[in-house]
């Protein structure tokens, strides 16, 4: 009976067997691009109605086991218009040619945790950068690559410094008192980008006039990634869209995306650039033509007649910042697969030296990426990204010591010799600069000799798990579980020796900072997505459900140890006599719970979107509390509604977002600590708000999408307004309570409306030559629209010289200073500027021309003032280069003695060339009888950032902040680190 059995069974098998072969055929063909006529890779070959689904090599070729009868076959490629084809019962054979998609109309975007859509059903309006855009140009940061290619972001470098030190605004300021930045999300997970202190206050005293913001030139850490390995960047700038993150994205969400493997053998690719960076920019000081004129200003007359030589001069700023030393930038990386194992590895070196002598940023970086289809419908992908930066900065910004450059620069006259007489050389000491005898330093001394360095490691571990429950043609139920770490360390080490001629005015010379940071953030979360197409068809219904769970752990500590009085030689903090130690620990728990419902009907041109997500966080009054965002957004397309539009998308979108209090915004300071030797507390200044709660805001949208002349343009317009409440405040309470004390709290709210547009062209498409031109427009109004303190400065150094006030019915980032006196000589205050710029645009152009490319952008601000306390500092020591013009530091100075701010409150408007690339590919046999025929392709390629600007602004550069990522207090600019540009030299090999 068994072998009976078995025999059936034999039997059975070979007949389904048969009858398999019967039904299923195999179709084969290649994808290609239609305007290179080159094979795509990775693209995909569905059947239509059947789940089955095949990939291309990467020589798009590819092979896929469709039904017998008559078939639909629908090919996509990322970056490339999809496309049906029929294949009958007798074809075996496709060859697919796909359109590039320009407009990046079928790319899919992010719509929420777990779930993404057509960009052409978008009901919001979301920025993605490709990695061609990004890297267009070599740029030391993502932020600054970003620059100009999204509409609605305004970035701004806040010093020259390398390593970076950029601040992203999305859609205008959203708050005074609470987080600035963006949320950055990098495969999944949300990672830091905290900009901790240097310790450089020890030396330049910058607080110790009283202001409580730090000042140290900071690096923002989303520095620490390497732009070469994203695949794309996508820019959630609207309530709606950033609602998926509720309480942490008020600021916008950054998402980014890293390359991922590609299956078939081994692709090698390796880009090596050297180039050089130099001053974009100078200062200059006043010319004395005789010793007379230079003894009318300097009251030293020693010093002054020691110094002076008619017609001699010296350029402190070329001494010291003219520095045009080799950089260079090694990219390697490696990608393949098979279909069930993808894997990505790189590996980046890079070395920018400053243009500021003894200084510059290193970086090195490793990067995996892998993708693994386990079977039975797991499939797994681990990321892994470790990196090392090294950093030295040099000396900066504001000081009360005399010992950042342009505040030294600006009262020496530039008669004074501050060069060593043999020169500046490797072995040079402090006995051989000269002493400087009309600033407290010599500056060529301080970076010749002191160290502010920054050594950073970090680590980025990615796992996502996806669970494929159930899929059909006509469901898809998936489980994806995520978790992650992103971890660095920070170390600090500042030494000034007590040679140095500024280090003996304390009595306690030489200074030593060491300071060790740490931040973790711990993420992980559990989704879960089930897509529903009754119809089972490209055109059909279809249901998106989402729901899920996330929590993310976050502790900074940071620790900082400062010693004064050090032993000549010396470098370590235990070789000072006067120590004090400063310790920071900032722990933060977040939990969120969300779910999400999109529908497409009508054909797929009408999208239907609502959501809403719980937060609660240690960070709020009641860490126990839930706090709901929801979202509601449609769309509707509307094909070729009349003649000359392709096609046009009208959208509405509602959002809420949420802004948490920054650490310790809850808490009573901790006034605990030694007095002399004793343990003792003293009364703080500052007392949290128990009940302190996320700041919400609520935005609307609404905005038109349209492509014209069969693929020749498109536009985007979107308008929007942001109501903001709940605002963070802190007010600081009258003096009859005896003390000096301020409290946050909730209250007030602001209102933010604004425009954003952008418009892309492509006048020629042909296999030899395409033109693509874009620009983006942005302007974007706030207002205090209530106010339940009384109005209130903040920010800036005096009133005098512009500061900025918060008051009711008045733009946030409006400046106040002094207007004249009234009849009894009394100063009065008013309105003398505005931070906000009127609008922002951005011109790009990407030629290709047979084997050349030409690229490049144009990035255009309007408006924006700047208070300008550099040029007062050379102002009122009569050393500005135009002292004595018409119109010049004097008459500036005897204005602002008169009871005016103005002369010192400048237009911050701007044209920059942002970037520009010329390359060159050289042709196949060239590249064989070079390298041999394991090339693929060699490219050759010039660049430039930042070659070209004009502006009415006259400091070093409009785009600079004092101190670092603020929302209010910004565009002041205190001896800030000079601006550079760059040119370099690349040749990218790909075997």
């Amino acid at each position: 009976m068994a072998l009976r059995v078995c025999g059936t069974s034999v039997l059975f098998t070979l007949l389904s067997a048969q009858l398999l072969a019967a039904q299923v055929r195999q179709i084969s063909g290649r994808v290609i691009n239609a305007q290179t006529q080159q094979g795509l890779g990775e693209a995909t070959v569905a059947v239509t109605g059947t789940g089955i689904v095949a990939q291309t090599n990467n020589d798009g070729n590819f092979v896929v086991n469709a039904p017998d009868g008559d078939q639909k076959l629908v090919v996509r490629a990322i970056g490339y218009k999809r496309q049906e084809v029929s294949a009958p019962p007798s074809q075996t054979s496709v060859n697919v040619s796909l359109e590039p998609d320009v407009f990046k109309l079928e790319e899919i975007v992010i719509t929420g945790q777990a779930t993404g859509q057509e960009r052409q059903n978008l009901p919001n309006a979301v920025a993605t950068v490709s990695a061609e855009e990004l890297n267009r140009a070599p740029a030391p940061t993502i932020e600054s690559a970003l620059q100009g290619k999204v509409p609605g972001a305004y970035i701004q470098a806040n010093s020259g410094a390398p390593g970076g030190g950029y601040q992203v605004t999305l859609r205008g300021v959203s708050t005074i008192n609470a987080s600035t930045d963006p949320l950055f999300v990098v495969d999944g997970i949300v990672v830091s980008n905290a900009a901790i202190p240097n310790g450089q206050n020890a030396v330049s005293c910058a607080q110790c006039g009283g202001n409580p913001r730090n000042q140290d030139n900071p690096v923002n850490r989303i520095a620490d990634l390497n732009p070469d390995d994203i695949e794309r960047i996508e820019v959630l700038k609207g309530g709606s869209a950033a609602a998926i993150y509720g309480s942490k994205a008020t600021n916008g969400v950054i998402v980014i995306t890293t390359k991922r493997g590609q299956v078939g053998k081994p692709q090698f690719t390796m880009s090596q650039k050297f180039g050089t960076t130099a001053r974009a920019n100078e200062l200059g000081s006043r010319t004395f033509g005789s010793l007379d004129e230079a003894l009318s200003v300097f009251s030293d007359t020693a010093a002054v007649t020691a110094a002076f030589q008619p017609g001699r001069t010296f350029n402190f700023e070329d001494q010291l910042y003219g520095r045009k030393a080799l950089s260079y930038e090694t990219n390697l990386s490696v990608s393949g697969g098979s279909p069930t194992t993808k894997y990505y590895v790189s590996g980046l070196v890079m070395n920018d030296e400053g243009i500021a002598l003894n200084t510059g940023y290193k970086k090195q970086s490793l990067r995996s990426n892998l993708d693994q289809d386990l079977g039975s419908g797991f499939q797994l992908q681990v990321n892994l990204d470790g990196t090392h930066s090294l950093s030295d900065r040099g000396l900066s910004n504001n000081d009360n010591s005399g010992t950042s450059p342009f505040v030294a620069f600006s009262s020496t006259p530039s008669f004074e010799n501050l060069m060593p007489a043999n020169g500046i050389h490797d072995s040079v000491t402090a006995a051989e600069f000269p002493v400087n005898a009309f600033a407290a330093s010599n500056p060529l001394q301080t970076f010749s000799l002191l160290t502010n360095q920054e050594d950073v490691w970090r680590l980025f571990g990615t796992s996502t798990l996806r669970w494929s429950l159930a899929k059909s043609a006509k469901s898809n139920l998936q489980l994806i579980g995520i978790g992650g770490v992103d971890y660095f360390q920070q170390d600090n080490d500042l030494v000034s020796p007590p040679e140095l001629q500024y280090e003996n005015a304390d009595g306690q010379p030489g200074t030593v900072v060491t300071s060790r940071s740490s931040n973790r953030n711990l993420n992980a979360a559990l989704n879960m997505s089930h897509t529903y197409n009754p119809s089972a068809s490209e055109q059909g219904t279809q249901w998106t459900t989402s729901a899920g769970v996330q929590y993310e752990d976050r502790k900074l500590n940071a620790t900082q140890v400062t010693g004064r009085t050090l032993l000549p030689g010396q470098e370590n903090v235990q070789q000072t006599t006067n120590q004090t130690v400063s310790s920071r620990i900032e722990p933060v728990r977040d939990l969120g719970i969300f779910g999400q419902e999109e529908v497409l009907l009508a054909n797929r041109r009408l999208l239907l979107t609502g959501g809403v997500r719980a937060d609660r966080s240690s960070a709020n009054g009641d860490p126990t509390k839930f706090f709901f965002y929801p979202k509601l957004a449609t769309s509707y397309r509307f094909v070729q509604p009349f003649g000359g539009v392709d096609e046009m998308k009208l959208r509405a979108a509602y959002g809420q977002t949420g802004n948490r209090a920054l650490f310790g915004a809850k808490f009573v300071t901790d006034t605990t600590g030694t007095i002399g030797g004793q343990f003792g507390t003293y009364i703080g200044n500052r007392a949290g708000d128990p009940t302190i709660k996320p700041e919400r805001q609520d935005e609307f949208e609404g905005g038109v999408d349209a492509t014209f002349g069969h693929g020749l343009a498109e536009l985007n317009l979107t308008l929007y307004q942001r109501n903001i409440r709940d605002l963070i405040l802190e007010q600081t309470v009258a003096p009859s309570v005896g003390q000096e004390l301020r409290i946050f709290g909730n209250g007030g709210k602001m209102r933010n409306r604004g425009v954003e547009a952008s418009l892309t062209l492509q006048p020629i498409r042909s296999r030899d030559v395409s033109w693509l031109f874009r620009t983006t427009f942005f302007a974007n109004k706030a207002k205090i629209t209530e106010l339940n303190v009384p109005a209130f400065q903040t920010g800036g150094f005096a009133l005098s010289l512009g500061t900025f006030q918060i008051e009711k019915d008045s733009s946030p980032t409006q400046i106040f200073g002094l207007v004249g006196t009234d009849a009894s000589g009394n100063p009065i205050a008013g309105k003398v500027g505005d931070a906000n710029p009127d609008f922002q645009m951005s011109f790009s152009n990407d030629i290709d021309f047979h084997r050349f490319t030409l690229g490049f952008l144009f990035d255009w601000k309007y408006g924006g003032d700047i208070i300008d306390l550099t040029e007062f500092l050379y102002d009122i020591t009569a050393n500005s280069k135009d002292y004595t013009a018409a119109g010049g530091g004097a008459e500036r100075i005897n204005r602002f003695g008169a009871g005016f701010s103005e002369p010192y409150i400048q237009n911050g408007s701007y044209l920059k060339l942002r970037e520009v690339n010329l390359s060159y590919n050289l042709p196949q046999s060239l590249t064989s009888s070079l390298f041999g025929g394991s090339v693929r392709y060699t490219r050759l390629s010039l660049t430039g950032r930042n070659l070209f600007r004009v502006t009415p602004y006259r400091g070093l550069d409009p785009e600079v902040s004092n101190f670092a990522n603020q929302a209010i207090v910004r565009n002041i600019d205190v001896a800030p680190f000079p601006p550079s540009r760059s040119f370099f030299f690349s040749i990218d090999l790909g075997f």
